[in-house]
């Protein structure tokens, strides 16, 4: 993959950049970092030029994760009343995880970016959710403005002769351990408090289920006014 990822890059540049970036869109998570890092490197020896690569970089990644997000949203969340789905989780465990991803969704996103591996599976959960759209794109357009320039800061100091593929490999993944340990902590905090606490877990409004209720004999979706 690697050495796919290097041929295109020096063939179509920052065309290769964005396109390779967008197959994130369809659910295919490459991993931001093995397109933006071998860029750096390639910035670093002239074969690229930085502005271009760092906007087709930019754009492709806000994009495709806005893709990837609605069309989880559109298409993941009526699958919630599938009777697989009811029979291992009750409607009001849902609610309840709805209710929590309304308040920490956005804060779940800007972690997802920072731990390998995570994005994809973290948007598409947040789009079955039913989050909006808006919340989505303006918290990865921000936190994107700080993961692009980071990894191809890295693939430049390589291309450089400064650091190497192992500094490239470990910086993400201690990132995404100390991202990984907060998330643990703040999980052990809700659980212990929602545990001490006499009364049950707060929950979404049920009309969020019954928005996607197909009832028999009708096409759409009640709610729709149609």
């Amino acid at each position: 993959m690697d050495q796919f990822v290097h041929e295109n890059l020096s063939t179509y540049g920052p065309i290769a950049v964005f396109l390779l970036l967008m197959l994130s869109a369809i659910g295919i998570s490459l991993g931001e970092e093995m397109v933006t890092i071998p860029a750096g490197v390639f910035i670093a020896t002239g074969e690229l030029e930085l502005w271009p690569t760092a906007i087709s970089a930019y754009a492709a990644i806000v994009i495709a994760d806005c893709i990837w997000f609605a069309l989880c949203r559109s298409y993941g969340t009526p699958l919630l009343h599938k009777r697989l789905i009811k029979r291992f989780i009750h409607p009001r465990r849902l609610l309840e995880v709805k209710h929590q991803f309304e308040r920490r969704g956005v804060g779940l996103i800007a972690i997802s970016r920072f731990v390998p591996s995570s994005r994809t599976t973290a948007l598409a959960v947040a789009g079955i959710m039913d989050l909006a759209l808006w919340r989505i794109a303006l918290v990865t357009a921000a936190c994107v403005l700080v993961t692009v320039p980071l990894q191809l800061g890295i693939g430049y100091l390589i291309g450089q002769g400064i650091g190497d593929r192992s500094m490239a490999e470990l910086l993400p993944r201690v990132g995404g351990l100390i991202m990984l340990i907060v998330v643990v902590i703040v999980a052990i905090g809700w659980l212990t408090r929602r545990r001490k606490g006499a009364r049950s877990a707060p929950r979404a409004k049920v009309m969020w289920l019954r928005r996607f209720r197909v009832r028999p004999g009708s096409r759409t979706q009640a709610g729709s006014g149609r």
